[in-house]
């Protein structure tokens, strides 16, 4: 068994340990059992912003290729802990966002036409960033969302502050959406998932859109996926929420419970889609959700177990500058806040976990709307120094040891200061994750069968453990 261990004086180390055969053990053990796996894995990854890409333009190109290997690179010569932490599944903004350099859309004003749609803006930062991460790891997924439509579709003709898409422009952004999927795709980038709308329930300072969830359900049911399926675009996958798990449920519940009514504003039936008389759910594939709110694990666990046929993806979370507590806390903090999420949220029953931006300046930016953030990975500009913050390296317990097409199995630990995730990974062998946020050392015996070996976590640490079934296997 090899083990990699991240804390305050080891990023990755490795040791090896062993197992013996021990049937009687029944104290401080983690129980493994890879024989229940639950979902598939997805991927692991970051967002592609246009404030991160700006960062990145800003860097030497040595730094740059430094960077792009950490983030998208695999393991060098078979060892995990010296090579990259091989993001397979990425995040990006439909027009502008708040980690944007300006508010933009890509139509002009009251053009209902799109004769003016253009991606011209993107290709000057942000496709180019997209594509040195696709060029490290062509395998990489995007997962695309929309902060606002464009200021002349909304209720407040604005794109920030909220305010809501004229029901007269519901099949126009539809269009913008479905041209914006093709237009990537000629670009090389494609767009395997997409949200209705990012954070629906939030008016924020920056770009923003309400939608209730009948409007959501409608949009994405009567007017989204077919603008998408006409398109030849029926291969990108709708998500849902996109926000906060405080209300996940009775969100969800409401969207995919919708009963669709067909508007005749487009030709559903020659593109495939039979929505009248359906409720929304068949729209969409999945269930995408954010941390802003605190855990409430349990909400997302009852959504999968409702709706198993979803995939569910956390989308999106950082540590706010805004917020005074954030920027007060301690790097050991903010990574075990990264591990504490992904692992709360696997075990809920995502299929993946993206954080926010890839990259940011050493002041948390830029950001047009002042709304700053730390991000794993920071450039200092002064220094001309690429800065890796803890909750990068925690990062990579996951991103490196449970690649895509892994299952989360069952595990069952001895308390509460421990918190654990397993992985069945593609090749058979096992993987699993444990975090300590105590100060307190702990020791335990990781089970599978008769076999246990024995290891103990530092006090703030995270530790990787990776076997094969041949070691735990009857001999």
């Amino acid at each position: 068994m090899k083990r990699y261990v991240t804390d305050a004086n080891n990023t990755l180390s490795r040791d090896e340990l062993g197992f013996t055969r021990n049937p009687d053990a029944e104290l401080h053990l983690i129980t493994c059992r890879p024989d229940v796996a639950y979902q598939r894995i997805s991927g692991f990854g970051g967002a592609f912003t246009e404030a991160a890409a700006n960062v990145f333009a800003l860097m030497p190109p040595e730094l740059q290729d430094r960077f792009l290997l950490l983030c998208f690179g695999g393991a060098k010569d078979g060892d995990p802990a010296a090579g990259g932490n091989a993001y397979s599944l990425c995040r990006t903004h439909i027009q502008s966002c708040d980690f944007a350099l300006s508010n933009y859309s890509y139509v002009r004003p009251f053009d209902s036409g799109l004769r003016s749609f253009t991606i011209s803006r993107d290709r000057q930062l942000l496709l180019p960033f997209i594509k040195c991460g696709l060029a490290v790891n062509p395998q990489l997924q995007l997962f695309a969302s929309p902060w606002s439509p464009p200021a002349f579709m909304k209720t407040n003709r604005r794109m920030n502050g909220g305010g809501k898409l004229r029901r007269s422009q519901y099949e126009v952004w539809a269009e913008v959406l479905a041209k914006y999927v093709d237009a990537y795709a000629r670009e090389g980038v494609r767009i395997s998932r997409m949200s209705v709308q990012n954070e629906p329930m939030a008016s924020q300072a920056w770009d923003s859109c309400l939608f209730s969830a009948e409007e959501e359900a409608q949009f994405a049911a009567a007017y989204l996926r077919p603008a998408l399926d006409a398109s030849g675009h029926g291969d990108v996958k709708l998500f849902a929420w996109d926000h906060n798990t405080d209300k996940i449920l009775s969100r969800v519940q409401s969207t995919f419970g919708a009963p669709v009514n067909q508007a005749g504003k487009l030709p559903l039936a020659a593109a495939g889609w039979r929505a009248e008389g359906t409720v929304a759910s068949d729209a969409f594939a999945g269930v995408a959700f954010h941390w802003y709110a605190g855990d409430h694990f349990e909400q997302v666990d009852e959504v999968a177990r409702r709706w198993p046929d979803k995939e569910l993806l956390f989308t999106e979370g950082c540590v706010e500058y805004t917020r005074g507590e954030d920027r007060k806390a301690t790097q050991e903090r903010k990574a075990e806040q990264y591990a504490h999420a992904v692992i709360g949220s696997l075990n809920a029953g995502a299929a993946g976990f993206i954080d926010w931006n890839l990259l940011l300046n050493e002041k948390g930016g830029p950001n047009h709307a002042r709304n700053f953030c730390e991000a794993p990975l920071m450039y200092d500009r002064d220094k001309r120094e690429l800065v890796a913050n803890r909750s990068f390296f925690y990062m990579a317990h996951f991103s490196r040891f449970a690649p895509v097409g892994s299952r989360r199995f069952l595990t069952s630990r001895y308390t509460d200061d421990l918190e654990t995730v397993g992985f069945l990974r593609p090749d058979g062998s096992r993987a699993l994750v444990v975090l300590n946020r105590h100060a307190r050392p702990r020791k335990f015996l990781v089970s599978e069968g008769e076999f246990t070996a024995e290891c103990k976590a530092a006090g703030h640490s995270i530790t990787t453990l990776v076997w094969g079934e041949d070691e735990v296997r009857d001999r």
